[in-house]
């Protein structure tokens, strides 16, 4: 019975990670971050309540996919995926987060999932609202909204 759970779990965060790749890959994006570095991402602090944990996050692969984007930027900035990470470095995980979330939304729009987007519009719009995000980060996840919402409308004359 003790195979279940961390084994189960891990073999599908492993299986989301390697889907979510591909997902990448296919749209253009090269990512090397592995199913550890999903699982450490999402052991970091955080200030925000998240809401959505590595569970339900696996679940969707746009949103591994963001997750992953999100990662690979943060590392490539030099970056350590430790417990401190995110509240450490607010504006250089809000650059990665931004980033990750223009191509979560541009594959939501290829893959036609309108849905997903018209979620997604919501949260954008808490970012632009959030405090702790500058000005200049605001103005690109406005621009995003505009974006969702021109392929939204786009979408539904088809």
């Amino acid at each position: 019975m003790r195979k279940g759970g961390r084994i189960t779990r891990n073999s599908e965060v492993r299986k989301a990670v390697k889907n979510a790749k591909q997902l990448l890959q296919n749209h253009g994006y090269d990512c090397q971050v592995t199913a550890e570095d999903l699982v450490q991402w999402f052991e970091a602090d955080t200030p925000y309540d998240q809401g959505t944990g590595l569970d339900e996050v696996i679940r969707n692969p746009l949103f591994v996919a963001h997750e992953l984007v999100e990662i690979d930027n943060v590392k490539e900035m030099g970056l350590a995926l430790t417990k401190d990470v995110i509240v450490k470095n607010m504006k250089k995980v809000d650059d990665a987060h931004l980033k990750a979330a223009q191509i979560e939304i541009q594959l939501a729009i290829s893959m036609n999932k309108t849905q997903h987007i018209k979620d997604r519009i919501k949260d954008i719009q808490s970012w632009i609202k959030d405090s702790s995000v500058v000005e200049e980060n605001k103005k690109e996840y406005r621009e995003l909204k505009a974006k969702a919402l021109r392929a939204l409308a786009e979408m539904s004359k088809v």
